[in-house]
């Protein structure tokens, strides 16, 4: 006789909730995201995916890009509670969302719920444009265009 095989194992009842995951930007290009272990645990955590996506990519002129992405999908091993998003090449003064998936022995959990950061500012590029025109012997009017990449909020100018 042969044996026959429960197929109605429902594989979500022992998978964790989604971790906790507080942001933390480091730089203008980094960030590190932390998480905590799920509290119940009757399995082996394998995995952690960490999904990283700009949260709004219209916002960023595509000559600030040079090479970047707009999402970033890591995976770290189940002993790992963070990863430190250092070579990564984020853009500077930009919301990012991420959301951590764990992979169990039992299977996958459901993402956690999306959580934002935003890196910090960097100085800008260099003005465009700039021009000179003498009004007298004793003044100039300087003009320019603003930068391609303000980088952050840019508070004022320098003419020296």
């Amino acid at each position: 006789s042969e044996e026959v095989l429960d197929s109605s194992l429902n594989i979500n009842a022992q998978v964790p909730q989604p971790p906790d995951v507080p942001p933390n930007a480091l730089t203008a290009t980094s960030a590190n995201l932390t998480w905590s272990c799920p509290l119940e645990k009757n399995y082996t955590i394998i995995s952690y995916s960490v999904n990283v996506t700009v949260t709004d990519p219209n916002s960023i002129d595509a000559d600030c890009l040079q090479g970047q992405n707009f999402s970033y999908y890591i995976i770290v091993p189940g002993y790992q509670r963070y990863i430190q998003l250092v070579d990564m090449s984020l853009v500077p003064f930009t919301s990012y969302s991420f959301e951590v998936l764990v992979a169990t022995t039992e299977g996958e959990g459901d993402l956690s719920k999306p959580r934002s950061f935003t890196t910090l500012q960097a100085p800008p590029t260099s003005p465009l444009n700039i021009s000179a025109s003498v009004l007298s012997y004793s003044s100039l009017l300087v003009s320019w265009s603003p930068p391609v990449c303000s980088n952050g909020i840019i508070l004022g100018y320098m003419v020296t």
